[in-house]
């Protein structure tokens, strides 16, 4: 009994899931037919750092680089979210 409830809980969970990406893409999509890139996408300042031997690292503020992120819940495009995007605007570069 509790096999079938917790099976039917996970299945209605990715589906869930799976429906909210594909509207989250049909958003993005719409954005796109209304409005251009402009409208869909945003930019983001981000900073590169390098680690440094004794574990800190050293951040690059000199030129900072643009970022281009859909504006979206999840990634579509090849872009990141915008809003992870604003969350990690310091890239480690090895």
């Amino acid at each position: 009994m509790l096999y079938k409830i917790l099976r039917r809980v996970v299945i209605a969970g990715v589906v869930g899931i799976c429906l909210l990406y594909v509207l989250d893409y049909g958003l993005l999509r719409y954005r796109l037919a209304r409005g251009g890139l402009a409208a869909a996408t945003d930019s983001v300042t981000v900073l590169y750092g390098a680690p440094l031997k004794d574990g800190r690292v050293e951040i690059y503020a000199d030129q900072p680089q643009v970022e281009t992120c859909a504006r979206s819940i999840f990634p579509h495009l090849g872009y990141p979210p915008c809003w992870y995007a604003k969350r990690h605007l310091t890239q480690i570069v090895n």
